[in-house]
């Protein structure tokens, strides 16, 4: 009778060989079934039993620069009696050769792992020849965070016996490694991906190029270029609109403050774009026809006329927008959100104008407390439309005895409300008062000087 191994088992056996001074353990969360081993702490083999179980591993800490220490095992046999898939495999704070994880590779191959990811790890170069099996492992994802070197996709060299795992990987990540360029043979690898993130790098529009190139990520769906150093909208917009299959694309924390009437014209696929943070004064360049999604958040606009019928979620915080009777055309939007803007006057009607509309936000906006404001406000939360972060970030800015005060409890009097209105009316009254006065007293007077007269003429017939 064969006894079952577990994943967990297996792979901390092969990093427990490396590891030659040791006084700790591995801990396991049995709700997450995630195993945390500090390796440069790990006392003994026996340490691992609590996470026999575990089906997601974070190694952190440790060198494993030499591959051959695990060369006395028998890797092929132990892994052939594994079936159990592994969620997350993560290398954190680590040093580690190129060898290395050539080897490691060959070990899991296997066993299928949904993420191989690796932070703040330092990779070293070696060149002692061991290369990846003729099949690639069944890895989908694999990311890179605040790595010292890229040696997967950045040096043609060390790539050459990681190509044939590319070509299979659906999900790659490479954010905060100082990334300056990927060459075209080196992108045309990747037959399989649909999402790529290049975000928090230093990538620049000469480079865009070389990195998509034509036939390079043939089936890209979903694009980060967040954080880098773009900006030239035109030259991004000619590149990336090739691609027909590209859904989702975040641009933000660019800077396209120098951009310019663009006639690019993005691919129909293109549903959800992401200028936030791009320094943008106006939108005068071309916008994906068929967007479902737009994040302009924290740019510099002033004034929106945009024409997008299939927009369904619009984020314009933190701009310089002074009203909303001018966005433009946008049937049928069902999210609005626009916090942050000097919004002075803010009108139920101009929002009623997005019939589809379910969700609003526009807090942390200097609100000119006026009646007609208070009532709408008030009446607008009340409606079946959700308005985020409403009471608490609805304050009034205007006039002084209410700055500082929520909307939801500011109570006006009908004499505070309507004191124009209030103050025709009493004059109105006062006047009609004054005349009735005068009238009755011309009345009175006229009345007694008659009496006065008839008794000057009884007196004068009496006589």
């Amino acid at each position: 009778m064969k006894t079952k191994i577990y994943p967990t088992l297996i792979v901390i056996i092969l990093f427990a060989q490396t590891v030659h001074k040791a006084d700790g353990d591995c801990s396991y969360d049995r709700d997450l079934k995630q195993c945390s081993c500090y390796l440069l702490d790990l006392t003994n083999i026996m340490s691992i039993i609590p996470c026999i179980q575990a089906t997601s591993f974070e190694f952190n800490g440790g060198t494993f620069v030499k591959p051959e220490d695990f060369g006395h095992l028998d890797i092929n046999y132990i892994m052939s009696m594994i079936h159990i898939n592994l969620t997350r495999i993560s290398f954190v704070d680590a040093v580690m050769s190129q060898d290395f994880l050539a080897t490691f590779i060959n070990a899991i191959f296997q066993v299928p792992v949904d993420l191989l990811s690796f932070k703040n790890t330092n990779f070293v170069e070696q060149r002692v020849g061991f290369n990846l099996r003729g099949s690639p492992p069944p890895i989908l994802s694999l990311q890179f965070i605040n790595v010292s070197s890229n040696p997967l996709i950045q040096r043609d060299s060390a790539f050459d016996r990681f190509g044939n795992w590319m070509s299979i990987l659906r999900n790659l990540t490479v954010k905060e490694s100082k990334l300056r360029g990927v060459s075209c043979d080196v992108s045309l690898v990747f037959r399989s991906l649909s999402t790529l993130d290049l975000s928090e790098n230093l990538l620049s529009d000469h480079n865009i190029s070389s990195i998509f190139c034509n036939g390079a990520f043939p089936n890209l769906q979903n694009l980060k270029l967040s954080s880098n150093n773009f900006s030239n909208y035109e030259t991004l917009c000619q590149v990336l609109s090739r691609y027909t299959q590209l859904r989702h694309l975040d641009l933000s924390l660019n800077d396209f403050s120098l951009i310019s009437n663009s006639l690019c014209q993005w691919q129909p696929s293109l549903s959800h774009l992401n200028l936030s943070n791009t320094g943008l004064e106006h939108v005068g360049f071309s916008l994906p026809p068929n967007c479902e999604v737009l994040d302009l958040s924290h740019n510099r606009i002033e004034f929106l006329n945009i024409s997008l019928p299939s927009l369904t979620a619009f984020y314009l915080s933190y701009n310089r927008l002074s009203t909303l009777s001018s966005i433009g055309h946008i049937p049928i939007l069902q999210i609005l959100s626009v916090d942050g803007n000097p919004i002075k006057m803010l009108q139920v009607s101009q929002i009623q104008t997005f019939k589809h509309l379910r969700s609003f936000k526009g807090d942390n906006i200097p609100y000119t407390c006026s009646c007609s404001v208070i009532k709408e406000m008030k009446e607008m939360a009340k409606s079946g439309l959700t308005v985020q972060r409403w009471p608490e970030g609805y304050t009034c800015d205007s006039p002084e005895s209410f700055r500082g005060k929520m909307i939801d409890e500011v109570n006006q009097s009908l004499f505070e409300c309507h004191t124009q209105l209030l103050t025709a009316v009493i004059c109105v009254a006062l006047f009609l008062l004054c005349v009735s006065i005068i009238i009755c007293f011309v009345k009175i007077c006229q009345s007694n000087k008659t009496r006065s007269q008839c008794m000057e003429a009884g007196n004068s017939h009496s006589m």
